[in-house]
């Protein structure tokens, strides 16, 4: 692996010609016309940040001096099958919490119930926030309020039927559409593959979308965790 930078200044020449050039970021901004709501509106965006930011007195310039990870505990959503404990959630909670802790000792780790704390305290958590590990859904809309170089791990979902930017049978990405336009955070999504990345909340169920939460392999979160520190480092 080699920076862009890098690898382009290599070359003697003024361009460099790519014949294939990926780019970054929950695809759907781009080909579907189902996403054009989107189109043209990063500048409203930015504008309900910082009018939200202002009204509860917070710099929405402000810049962490040390590292903050956040994990969402989404107990409760309107969603929610009668008689589930959860709707799109991290299955496999505590597990992760005590293995973020036991691998980054030095930077302090919370587990978090959003609807549980006023919304004040909420702005001024997200916004001391380094890293934000959340399932995706409505909860992940938090993501704005991340302060810049902040870094989102989004859990994706099993797709059995086709979404934008995804087909049946991919890792699909709920507001991946949506969060592309929110630029001064990275976002990283961590993509379920199979049967085996989710469980089902009741016998019978058969939608991974609404009907069951996401179990979170510690290896691969760590490297996307890994890959976070590495960015923000000055």
């Amino acid at each position: 692996m080699i920076e862009f930078k890098t690898y382009v200044s290599s070359f003697k020449t003024n361009y460099v010609w790519f014949d294939i050039l990926i780019a970054g970021g929950q695809l759907s901004v781009f080909p579907r016309h189902r996403m054009k709501e989107n189109h043209g509106c990063k500048a409203l965006f930015y504008n309900w940040r910082f009018k939200i930011f202002g009204y509860n007195g917070f710099d929405p310039n402000h810049v962490p001096r040390k590292h903050y990870i956040i994990i969402t505990n989404k107990s409760h959503s309107i969603w929610a099958h009668p008689g589930s404990k959860r709707h799109r959630a991290i299955a496999n909670l505590k597990e992760i919490e005590s293995s973020i802790k036991l691998t980054y000792p030095t930077i302090s780790t919370e587990v978090i119930e959003w609807h549980s704390i006023p919304f004040k305290t909420q702005i001024e958590k997200l916004l001391n926030t380094t890293i934000l590990i959340t399932p995706c859904g409505g909860v992940s809309l938090i993501i704005p309020m991340l302060p810049r170089g902040a870094h989102a791990i989004v859990m994706d979902y099993y797709a059995t039927t086709s979404g934008p930017g995804y087909n049946a049978g991919e890792s699909g990405a709920m507001e991946g559409a949506f969060l592309n336009h929110i630029s001064h955070v990275q976002k990283q999504y961590y993509q379920v593959y199979g049967r085996s990345d989710y469980e089902f909340y009741y016998p019978g169920a058969t939608d991974s979308r609404e009907q069951a939460s996401i179990i979170v392999n510690m290896t691969r979160l760590q490297l996307l965790i890994d890959k976070a520190l590495e960015e923000m480092q000055p």
